[in-house]
């Protein structure tokens, strides 16, 4: 029993044995299994990724027919075998699949329908096989065109089937497509040729639509560029808009173009542009600029509102949106933009100096000060970083935070020197105890406004006055004493300083000016001491040489004691002659004639020696004064002069010239005249008074002068167009006179009125060519009057020079608008030569019912006939 169940036992072990061996070999084989059936399914995923559900469908199937052939792992991979199934029972795709449809051509479709597609089809490819046999390349622009269209046409038809993602059409789609590039090109080029830029550029935008090709993109927007200069000249600036901003589209990186923009803009009525509704913010941009520009917000913002809603992103307008959002106070709004702004451009400075102004707009100054130190570079910046120091020092000064106060005043000063901070700054340092520091800035304050003085005098006056002390303390009485004067020139004179001052001269010495202050302790003792001491150190000075300082002494010993006056009387009438001596030498002929003037003031007596000395100051003020144009001045010195001394050539010449530029030709006549009686003979002085003689109409005399002046050989050209102005209106000889107008053309004299007399002369003559070139000259040379328009329009029309006659005629009724004869010859030439088309018979109606009304008879009947013609 015992040895039966040993043998049992190992029957059993080996039994066992086999069954782990042949469960380890069937699962090694269901692993392989479960792998593969894994592997079909991720195929299958493949499959239906690609849109080839048949395929996809088929990989399922033998997975999960694999996977059911699982004894262990089925259990173990239940959840993966489960979700094949699902998607197997469920997924309408594979449904579709089960049922026999197929998926072509983007839809489910059974037997018959795909029949029906396939038929569908290969209609479709003889269509598009004859598009292609009917466009044929001839060469012509037409034919071009003609073929473009017919690729289009093609396209379009392939486009609009069922079959536009059909692999097969494709091809012919990227052909047709190469064809319609490679032609528009060709057709671009003809009409660029042509200089037809409109056409050129629609067969550019169209390669452009099919392919992206930086070369046609530059011609394309050179076209543009050119369209746009184009309808600038016409003056048609709403297409001028319409081709930049087509310019702009293609490149919207270029800022050459925006300057184009905005002069287009310019020259288009707001209304005008919103009427064309164009979609290019920068428009939208620039006018809200504009408006802004103007003040009219209301407008600005809704421009800015339109650039935006085109672009959301557009930084120009959300600055300038944000800028009018603070202006008008919608903060919340304005947070919200600015909030934008400094997300999208945080480094952008104006968005930075649009933050500090939202800051400050809330009365924010510390995060105002904030934003603005970051863009502090920017001049505009600034002053608003100082406007905000200047508070935020002002606000903290007020609430006793003296030390917060100083450094915000103290940054504000760095920027601008103003003198109500630097005040601040003062009152800061003086409450602190620092009075060098207070006195600097109190001093900075008053420097720039003098009205400040009153307010700081208390404080820098206490502020000397303890320097002083101080330095009176430690015995430095010259530097004490440079303190108390401060003190003084703030404190005003107060007896107990004028007293330090004079103890502090008296230690140091200076006994003198120690008596000069304690004198100004009323004291009437030291009165007559002082005068005393004021003449002796203006004999001193007088001694010396030092004339302006002894002048200074004696007046001030006089001042306190008019009995001196006799005692330096002498002394100081020499010290202003010996002044007015030095100016003199100097050329300081105003200071000299004021030094003695005085010394006659003084002294009566000495009239009579200084009188060469003040003729002479007085001339020489006069040339001075002439010299630099102040002929109102000069006159006043000269007339002066004249009445000291009135024999002398200098004085002569000047006042001559001086009445000669005022036109009183009878007084220059008179001095010139005399001049040459008294002082010789002169070429430039004969030349004016023979000039004068002529505008003053003697002509006799003028020629007499002009004589003279021919004899010197000077002055030619004058000379000789007076004595042809003689023979022509005295002598009444145009032969005569037109032999020296020649002669002094020749000399060189380029005068208008010389012009006009010679082609006056030539027209009388018949020589109405010659007459005309001289009267141009005349008009050349700035002798433009009606009278000279008026004969070259008669020369013209005696040259049947129709329409030069007419156009002198209307320079005529210009300068002369009365001008009866003008408008009646420029009417007839209207009636009798002009252009019906230019409406010039409308004209001549015009001019002689104007003539007509004037009383010119002649006028009335032509008008009669002009009207019947019309």
């Amino acid at each position: 029993m015992g040895r039966l169940n040993k043998t049992t036992k190992l029957l059993l072990i080996l039994l066992g044995l086999s069954f782990l061996v042949f469960a380890g070999i069937h699962m090694i084989e269901e692993k392989e299994i479960y792998e593969l059936s894994k592997a079909m399914v991720e195929e299958g995923d493949r499959y239906y990724q690609k849109k080839e559900y048949k395929k996809a469908k088929t990989f399922y199937d033998r997975a999960l027919k694999r996977y059911n052939d699982l004894l262990v792992l089925k259990i173990i991979k239940r959840g993966e075998i489960k979700e094949l199934e699902n998607k197997l029972q469920t997924d309408p795709i594979l449904q579709k699949v089960a049922k026999g449809y197929i998926y072509y051509n983007g839809k489910w479709v059974n037997e018959k329908e795909l029949e029906a597609l396939m038929r569908e089809k290969r209609r479709l490819k003889q269509k598009i096989d004859v598009y292609l046999k009917t466009a044929k390349f001839f060469g012509s622009i037409e034919d071009i065109e003609n073929n473009i269209t017919i690729y289009q046409n093609a396209l379009k038809e392939i486009n609009n089937s069922p079959f536009k993602d059909d692999k097969d059409f494709n091809e012919i789609k990227k052909k047709l497509i190469g064809k319609i590039i490679f032609l528009s090109e060709e057709a671009a080029k003809k009409y660029t040729k042509k200089g037809n830029l409109k056409k050129a550029g629609k067969y550019y935008e169209l390669v452009l639509s099919y392919r992206e090709d930086p070369d046609i993109k530059e011609k394309l927007f050179n076209i543009y560029l050119q369209l746009y200069n184009d309808y600038l000249e016409t003056g048609d600036y709403t297409k001028a808009l319409s081709s930049i901003l087509k310019a702009k589209n293609l490149f919207p990186e270029r800022k050459d173009i925006l300057p184009k923009i905005d002069y287009v803009l310019s020259k288009i009525d707001f209304e005008e542009i919103q009427k064309e509704q164009i979609h290019d913010p920068y428009v939208y941009y620039t006018l809200a600029k504009k408006s802004y520009s103007r003040f009219d917000i209301p407008e600005a913002q809704d421009f800015v509102e339109k650039a935006l809603k085109l672009d959301p992103q557009f930084i120009p307008a959300l600055k300038l949106y944000g800028k009018i959002l603070i202006d008008t106070g919608e903060i919340s709004k304005a947070e919200k933009v600015v909030n934008k702004l400094l997300n999208k451009a945080p480094d952008d400075i104006d968005v930075i100096i649009l933050a500090g102004d939202l800051k400050l707009k809330k009365g924010d100054l510390e995060g105002a000060v904030s934003y603005y130190e970051k863009a502090e570079s920017r001049s505009e910046v600034k002053d608003k970083l100082f406007k905000v120091y200047k508070k935020l020092g002002q606000a903290y000064a007020s609430t006793g935070e003296l030390h917060k106060a100083k450094s915000y005043l103290l940054k504000a000063v760095k920027i601008k020197d103003d003198p109500v901070v630097y005040k601040s700054l003062g009152d800061i340092f003086f409450k602190l105890g620092d009075y060098k520091s207070a006195e600097k800035y109190y001093l900075q304050a008053v420097k720039i406004d003098k009205n400040l003085k009153k307010e700081v005098s208390q404080n820098l006056g206490q502020i000397y006055l303890t320097f002083a002390e101080n330095l009176k303390k430690q015995k430095k009485y010259k530097q004490a004493i440079t303190y108390y004067k401060k003190a003084v020139s703030y404190l005003g004179s107060k007896p107990e300083i004028i007293k330090n001052i004079a103890f502090c001269y008296e230690k140091s010495g200076d006994l003198k000016t120690a008596l000069s202050y304690y004198k100004k302790i009323k004291s009437a003792k030291l009165k007559e001491k002082e005068a005393k001491l004021y003449l002796s150190l203006g004999e001193k000075e007088f001694r010396k040489g030092n004339y302006f300082s002894a002048v200074k002494h004696f007046k001030k010993a006089v001042s306190i004691d008019r009995n001196l006056i006799n005692k330096v009387k002498d002394k100081l009438t020499t010290s202003y002659i010996k002044i007015g001596d030095r100016y003199m030498k100097q050329g300081s002929y105003e200071k000299s004639l004021s030094y003695y003037l005085k010394a006659v003031d003084t002294d009566k007596t000495l009239q009579g020696k200084l009188k060469d000395k003040i003729f002479t100051a007085y001339l020489k003020l006069g040339e001075k004064a002439f010299s630099s144009g102040r002929y109102k001045t000069a006159f006043n010195y000269l007339k002066k002069a004249e009445k000291i001394k009135k024999d002398n050539k200098k004085l002569v010449y000047y006042l001559g010239e001086i009445y000669l530029k005022e036109q009183n030709y009878k007084k220059a006549l008179e001095y010139y005249e005399y001049y040459l009686n008294n002082y010789g003979g002169s070429p430039e002085i004969l030349k004016k008074i023979s000039l004068i003689y002529a505008k003053l109409g003697n002509l006799k005399k003028a020629k007499e002068y002009a004589e003279n002046l021919i004899k010197t050989g000077k002055f030619l050209d004058v000379a000789n167009f007076i004595t042809g102005a003689y023979y022509y209106h005295f002598e009444k000889d145009p032969d005569k006179a037109l032999r020296y107008f020649l002669k002094s053309e020749n000399f060189g004299y380029r005068n208008g009125e010389l012009y006009y007399y010679i082609g006056r002369i030539y027209y009388d003559k018949g020589n109405y060519l010659r007459a005309i070139a001289y009267l141009t000259e005349a008009i050349k040379n700035g002798y433009k009057k009606e009278k000279v328009y008026y004969l070259r329009a008669l020369a013209y029309l005696k040259l049947k020079d129709y329409r030069k006659a007419i156009n002198d005629l209307s320079m005529v009724v210009k300068y002369n608008p009365d001008n009866a004869k003008a408008y009646y010859l420029r009417g007839k030439l209207y009636y009798e030569h002009g252009d019906y088309v230019k409406g010039e018979y409308k004209k001549a109606i015009e001019d002689l019912e104007k003539a007509a009304a004037m009383g010119i008879k002649e006028a009335v009947t032509l008008l009669d006939k002009a009207r019947t013609k019309k």
